[in-house]
Parts: structure tokens; C-alpha cells; sequence
């Protein structure tokens, strides 16, 4: 009895003290609060260098006058022609518009506040002093949100016919409908992140023509690679065509499935066969489209130069709104966005490396190739079934598509 009695003694000295604290605590915060020192009031309504917005503003004056004068300097400053900036302006005009008591930023800056920070990468604060305004952060998602339906649909079967046939005609590959590839979008990391490298992945399908056909932005941080890819399958799809389906083309980091096609690995000894060798020429020749969409993307938008200072989340939306625009862009036959030579190009089997490799910087880019796996290394029966397949396709039926295979891999020997 005793002993119950000295344990409900010590139990209740201890919820006692567990309170005294707590009083205190709340003491010290009562206190802090009341000697805050208060918000210090404004010094403007309108800061004075805004209201010449008119008369010394970016877009009231320089873009006014390049759109008339000189076209390059246009593109150079928004990435797209005057016809293209009037066009896109139509289509997000009416969601950029803003009411107010004060006269509103109209939706043409705002535009072209967007297509500049993207093209440059500029702070925020330069472009508030170039512009005379303050800047709102939305545009991208609203860039994203309209044009999302209007040029990065998902492909029907009968758009996936189209592209396969794209691609047997310029590039000698039958049934194939897109190139997937991936990429670490780096960022600085955010604050109590605990890590010092961070980045999300950006998955992406192109067509035979630089445009994107899907785009994805997964993997925050930690998520693994494997995960990410699982989000693909069930885009990946497609219809089957007699014994060789349409399929995508991947690099190593993809797996090998049925409808996603990959390169031959070479053997632990010995040579590679020729078939193989052929099959992987032909892969190689096709995927260089991924590759120049991308190259081409990131020499045009230069915030990908380099590290993205932003909230993952802000990345999100800045890669999908990049994206619309190049898709808005192509789709729009602006000449100097890709001009000739821009894009690798192969004459007699000799690869000619395209102009674009020369506009970005070696290192320090936002994006990065991704070095690992996606997913599990294990390939199907049936997918090794239809690889071998096509490889007996393209080195005997359908050699004559590309007849000039034989001599490049004898030269490359």
C-alpha cells in the first residue's frame, strides 16, 4: 500500500513540473510578443521607378521598337517572332489579365517578362528594374495550363501512326513512334532539405520532327529512379502491328520491354556481331532526336544554364511551361528558332555534330543525363524475342531503308 502510494506521490510531482514549464514557456512567448517591434510602414504605394513604367519600361520601349526595326533582336528577347509573341498572346491573353484599382500590368508584359526570365535566366529583381513593374510568379502555370491541351496533347493511335511513319522516312527506323530519354533538372536545395545536392527528373518523349510528345517532372529528392519510370508504363502503351509493334527507343538507363526498344549491350568478351552492330547504328541514328530536342531547348532557354535558384515545385512549373513554348514555337515555323545546321546531321555516314553544341556551356547545366537505371535490369522473353526480330527486319527486309549501313559499320570496324 505504501509502495502504491510513493509512486502516485512521484507521478504527480512530475505532472506539476511538466506544468510549471509550460507556465513559463508561455510567460517567455507573451513576453516576446509584446516587445516585437513593429512592421515598419511602407516608404511608397507605387515605388517612384515604377510609375515610368511608360516611358522607360523594357517592354513599352525595346520590344515596341525591335518588333518594328529588327526582327532578330525580337527573337533574340522574347525567343519567337512578332507574329508568334501576337499569337501566343491571343491564346493566354485573357488569363494574364488583371483587375485592379491601379492601371494593371498588361498581359503583353507580363508575357514578355515570362519569355525573357526564361530565356536568360535573369533574377527577379533585374527584371523588376528593367521592366518598372513588380513581378507576379504565375505566368508559368498559366503558360502551362493553356497550352498544355493546345500543343502537348496525349498522342491517339492514329498520331502514333503518323509519327512511326516520320521516322521510317527520315530516319530509317520502322514502327518506332518516339525517343524517351531523362534528365536531372539540378536545383539549389531548398532550406532543411539535409541535402546539398538536389534535383528532379524530367522525363520526356519526342517525335521525328523536335517536338515533345510527353513530358513528366517526378522524383523529388529521394524518390528512386525505378519509381519514376513505373509512372511511364502506362503511357508506354501502344498498338501492336504484326510481329514488330510500335515501340519507344530508350538509351541504357531504360530497361528492355516490348514496346520500349535499347542498344545491344557489348559482350563481357569477344566482339560485337554485325547484326547487332546494325541495329544499334540504326537505334543510334533515330535517337539522336531526343537528343537535339533537348540540346536545342536548353541552347534557346538559357535559365538552363546553369543551376535553377527556385522551389522545386517553381521548377515544375518552369520545365513544363519551357517545354509548351518549344512545342508553341516549332508548331509555329518560326525560321530562326531551328535554323539549318542547328541539328546534327549525317552525309555519306559521317555525323556532323549540329550548331546548338556550341551554345551551351560544358558544365554547371540545369540539366544532366541520368546515369542509373530505370527500373529493374531484367528484360522480358518476349522483348528480347521482338529486339531480335527487328534486328533480322532492319539487317534483311528492311535494310534497303538505310543501304548505306553496311559501309558505315565496315568503316567503323
Amino acid at each position: 500500500m505504501d509502495q502504491n502510494h510513493n509512486v502516485f506521490e512521484e507521478v504527480m510531482i512530475k505532472h506539476l513540473l511538466l506544468l510549471q514549464c509550460l507556465l513559463l514557456l508561455k510567460k517567455r512567448l507573451v513576453a516576446n510578443a509584446a516587445i516585437k517591434k513593429p512592421r515598419r510602414p511602407k516608404r511608397f504605394g507605387v515605388h517612384p521607378i515604377f510609375l515610368l513604367r511608360k516611358s522607360q519600361g523594357f517592354y513599352e520601349n525595346l520590344v515596341r521598337e525591335a518588333r518594328v526595326s529588327d526582327p532578330y533582336i525580337f527573337f533574340n528577347f522574347t525567343r519567337m517572332s512578332p507574329a508568334s509573341f501576337d499569337n501566343l498572346l491571343l491564346i493566354v491573353g485573357p488569363y494574364l489579365q488583371r483587375n485592379s484599382m491601379r492601371e494593371p500590368i498588361s498581359p503583353g508584359c507580363r508575357l514578355a517578362i515570362a519569355l525573357r526570365f526564361l530565356a536568360t535566366g535573369d533574377s527577379y529583381p533585374s527584371l523588376s528594374y528593367a521592366f518598372r513593374v513588380g513581378l507576379t510568379r504565375d505566368t508559368c502555370v498559366i503558360l502551362w495550363n493553356v497550352l498544355q491541351p493546345l500543343v502537348l496533347p496525349m498522342p491517339s493511335t492514329d498520331d502514333l501512326k503518323k509519327i512511326s511513319k516520320v521516322f521510317c522516312e527520315r530516319w530509317s527506323l520502322p514502327n518506332c513512334v518516339g525517343e524517351i530519354d531523362g534528365k536531372h533538372v539540378n536545383i539549389y536545395s531548398p532550406s532543411h532539405s539535409g541535402s546539398k545536392n538536389f534535383s528532379v527528373i524530367l522525363l520526356a518523349v519526342c517525335d521525328g520532327d523536335y517536338l515533345f510528345t510527353y513530358v513528366n517532372i517526378v522524383a523529388y529528392g529521394s524518390q528512386s529512379d525505378g519509381g519514376t519510370y513505373l509512372l511511364l508504363l502506362n503511357y508506354l502503351i501502344v498498338p501492336r502491328e504484326k510481329k514488330i509493334p510500335f515501340y519507344f527507343v530508350g538509351n541504357e538507363a531504360f530497361p528492355l520491354k516490348d514496346n520500349l526498344m535499347r542498344l545491344f549491350s557489348k559482350p563481357r568478351t569477344g566482339g560485337m556481331g554485325r547484326s547487332d552492330r546494325i541495329f544499334n547504328y540504326r537505334l543510334c541514328t533515330a535517337r539522336r532526336m531526343i537528343e537535339n530536342t533537348f540540346g536545342v531547348m536548353v541552347a534557346r532557354f538559357r535559365i538552363l544554364h546553369r543551376v535553377i535558384n527556385a522551389h522545386p515545385t517553381t521548377v515544375d512549373h518552369i520545365m513544363k511551361a519551357i517545354v509548351c513554348l518549344h512545342n508553341f514555337i516549332r508548331k509555329q515555323n518560326n525560321p530562326l528558332y531551328i535554323q539549318e545546321g542547328d541539328t546534327d546531321r549525317e552525309i555519306n555516314g559521317t555525323v556532323i555534330p549540329g550548331t546548338w553544341r556550341n551554345n551551351i556551356p560544358s558544365d554547371g547545366l540545369a540539366l544532366e543525363n541520368i546515369p542509373v537505371w530505370l527500373g529493374a535490369r531484367n528484360s522480358w522473353f518476349s522483348a528480347l524475342d521482338i529486339r531480335n526480330y527487328l534486328k533480322e527486319y532492319v539487317c534483311g527486309p528492311g535494310a534497303f531503308l538505310a543501304s548505306w549501313q553496311w559501309d558505315v559499320i565496315d568503316r567503323t570496324n
